[in-house]
């Protein structure tokens, strides 16, 4: 029998491998807390994001048996996309050991695109877009924000296109929504692959992020004033 503290270095040594940030590496849905909203609105658009991130991790042999992922999308930066997908995913770990791979577009992009000078066979262009293409849960963060070229919009599609081929999910945040994409990528392929993909959930159009940053500067405050 393995003992509980071996078991929890073994599942946060996999949540290292799936590349989470080290200031998510031990959250879980119930982090994601809605009242810290502000707006009433926001609360409960938060509030159903988070309904459908507990439903998504409880039925998700159903979704994995779907090969369908989660797109959350919300205009305002520091909303909560990142901290609820990457909840998602620990959990996911958790319960089920399922290997994944967190990065944000942007970093994915500019990984394979250094990788063609990387004299290191194993981080090669090939053994890169394999890793995203094969990994059973992927999360791309903030799809969009990227500078799209002619390059750009087909790596992706590439790798939408093989995921959603073999059922892999893919977990995607956004600042705008499914259909906005088509005015981003106008080849159309990546906003009709991501349409079938995944189920949007809108996120609230409120930053908790400066919600946090305000109340622990003031908490900072209250320490140099002592």
């Amino acid at each position: 029998m393995i003992c509980k503290c071996r078991e929890y270095k073994e599942l946060l040594n996999q949540i290292k491998t799936a590349r989470i940030p080290d200031e998510y590496l031990d959250k879980r849905i119930n982090d994601f807390v809605t009242k810290i909203y502000q707006i009433k609105d926001s609360v409960r658009v938060a509030q159903y994001a988070k309904k459908i991130a507990t439903g998504y991790v409880e039925q998700y042999l159903e979704m994995e048996d779907m090969g369908k992922g989660l797109y959350f999308y919300s205009n305002t930066k520091g909303s909560g996309k990142t901290l609820l997908s990457i909840a998602i995913v620990n959990e996911l770990i958790i319960e089920y050991k399922i290997k994944s791979i967190y990065i944000s577009v942007v970093n994915m992009l500019n990984e394979m695109k250094h990788s063609f000078s990387n004299k290191d066979p194993k981080r090669n262009f090939y053994n890169l877009i394999e890793s995203f293409m094969q990994v059973p849960l992927l999360i791309m963060d903030d799809l969009g924000v990227e500078k799209t070229t002619d390059w750009s919009e087909e790596v992706l599609t590439q790798i939408l296109d093989e995921r959603m081929s073999y059922k892999r999910p893919t977990i995607i945040t956004s600042n705008m929504p499914i259909q906005s994409l088509q005015n981003k990528y106008p080849d159309g392929r990546i906003k009709s692959r991501i349409e079938k993909m995944t189920f949007p959930v809108v996120m609230p159009e409120e930053s908790v992020r400066e919600i946090i940053s305000k109340r622990e500067n003031i908490e900072i405050a209250k320490m140099f004033s002592k």
